[in-house]
């Protein structure tokens, strides 16, 4: 495997196609993200960051870029366009993914101050040149990179964009389920809302600054392949790739092989089967949109940005190193495990610790566990706590009610390749006191279900409570009061639409799903 994970790399470097300049730079992804930075006498300023991921065997000469902005169209030379230099303010480079010589890479952030009155604003970074050798892109070696974020202020609001949870790059053997997160952090509140959507390259080829225009996907032929649970041989139909579906990686259901890329919208969680029969790399790019409540008094949000983050997504010919993962999550000391595909409920002002075990199932291999969350996540922390073992605590400020997520990365030390997992972590904020020890928690039956103008369901203790219900985003719909009895009942208004939601107890224990249809 050592060999042809070297292969692959300098494929990635030197691969046949239109020739590259000796000094240009291969970017392995990219995202840009803002904050507010105005003041008393210079309102509407924001901080921009543009994060970019390089391959260190390539070469570097641009210490700025230009980062092109416009609320009209793509004209840059506009009143309303303009272009800044954003400098060259920090470099990371990573650990190595295997062994001591194997390959890393180097984090790079530019950073520019920019004033930005209410209009809907359109930021861009152009840059060259893309990884060559994908998989899911047409002579990846002759596009260039282009990233963009969106911020719209045209209603006076302040906003500080989505900011992505983790710097690790997806790369993984082949043959095996892989999962990995686009989870973002926005301490506002604001919901967000995660869609696998074209890469782009620049509209304007060279060095010019430029809008982005999406990429044409590349196609493969219809073939076979031996599923790796049965053994069985699968036959798979021509297709091109999608946004939908970026990469070679299937689901068999009774020897029936459909295309699986399955992104979280809530959450930001990734997860795949890539095959061995087309390894290499490919393209991924998530864009996160944000919502705001921006009127008390309606339920309705309102589109207020975006961020995009676009990354190679590296798939090798194992060895059989199998992927590792978390094996216990536990609350505040308890000793009950808690299930990380559910939203752990914690309080604003309450202090939560969770604690990962984490295991691989090849002998003799430990798992590393590091997070981003201290860098991201106001009031949060991160540390090893011994071989195979983490604790993430978190301070929860005052922030909004809703769902906020973050992630950790697992790695272990086989080699030449480690075997890797970014797990995502999911926090449903209240601003109701909430209990954080993992207990036992106990679904409720409501009646009618599903139901259109009234539902109902019995709380076990008697005496008035508070139950918060929420949808399927964790956003708080409304709260409610029991009668001395127990008895709760929801009528909700009109303007509430059909779907999902969840009643909860005060103390998180007690839970009733609820399904609402629409009218008849």
């Amino acid at each position: 495997m050592r060999n042809t994970f070297s292969l692959l790399m300098l494929l990635g470097i030197f691969c046949l196609g239109r020739p590259i300049a000796a000094q240009a730079t291969h970017l392995l992804g990219g995202d840009i993200a803002y904050e507010y930075a105005g003041t008393a006498s210079q309102p509407n300023q924001y901080r921009v960051t543009a994060r970019f991921y390089r391959d260190l065997r390539s070469m570097i000469t641009n210490y700025t870029v230009d980062l092109a902005i416009t609320s009209s169209a793509c004209d840059f030379t506009a009143p309303n366009g303009f272009v800044v230099q954003m400098k060259r303010i920090s470099e990371t480079t990573t650990a190595p993914l295997g062994c001591a010589d194997d390959f890393k890479y180097e984090i790079i952030l530019f950073e520019s101050v920019v004033q930005l009155p209410p209009a809907r604003w359109s930021l861009n970074v152009s840059l060259e040149n893309r990884t060559p050798g994908s998989r899911n892109l047409i002579e990846s070696q002759a596009i260039g990179f282009h990233v963009n974020a969106v911020l719209d202020n045209s209603t006076g609001l302040r906003n500080n964009s989505a900011k992505f949870t983790s710097t690790t790059l997806p790369f993984l053997c082949a043959s095996q389920p892989h999962r990995y997160s686009f989870s973002a952090f926005d301490g506002e509140g604001d919901s967000l809302v995660y869609t696998s959507v074209a890469p782009a390259k620049p509209l304007v080829s060279g060095q010019q600054p430029s809008c982005g225009t999406p990429l044409p996907y590349a196609s493969y032929p219809a073939g076979t392949f031996q599923d790796p649970a049965t053994g069985q041989t699968i036959s798979y139909p021509a297709r091109t790739f999608s946004a939908e579906n970026p990469l070679f990686s299937f689901q068999v259901v009774n020897g029936i092989a459909t295309p699986y890329f399955a992104l979280n919208a809530a959450t930001g969680e990734l997860t795949a089967f890539p095959l061995v029969k087309q390894v290499g790399p490919y393209v991924v790019a998530v864009r996160v949109d944000e919502y705001r409540k921006l009127s008390s008094g309606s339920n309705r949000r309102t589109f207020i940005g975006s961020v995009l983050r676009d990354v190679v997504y590296s798939v090798f010919e194992g060895s059989g190193n199998r992927n590792p993962t978390v094996t216990t999550a536990r609350i505040n000391g308890s000793t009950i495990d808690y299930p990380l595909d559910l939203p752990i409920d914690v309080a604003t002002g309450s202090f939560i610790s969770l604690t990962l075990n984490a295991t691989d199932a090849d002998a003799g291999q430990t798992v590393r566990l590091s997070s981003d969350v201290a860098s991201v996540i106001p009031g949060a922390s991160f540390q090893t706590t011994g071989p195979n073992q983490a604790r993430l605590t978190w301070s929860v400020p005052d922030i909004p009610s809703g769902l906020y997520s973050c992630a950790v990365t697992l790695a272990d030390n086989g080699c030449p390749l480690n075997g890797t997992e970014v797990r995502t972590i999911t926090f449903r904020v209240s601003r109701i006191v909430l209990s954080t020890q993992a207990k036992q928690t106990t679904s409720l039956a409501a009646f009618p279900m599903p139901f259109q103008d009234r539902v109902q369901f019995q709380l076990p203790a008697q005496g008035t409570q508070v139950v918060i219900v929420s949808d399927e985003l964790g956003r708080v719909v409304t709260q409610l009061t029991s009668r001395p009895d127990g008895l709760v009942v929801w009528q909700p208004e009109a303007s509430v639409p059909a779907g999902l939601y969840f009643a909860r107890s005060a103390d998180g224990q007690q839970t009733a799903r609820l399904l609402r249809t629409g009218a008849k």
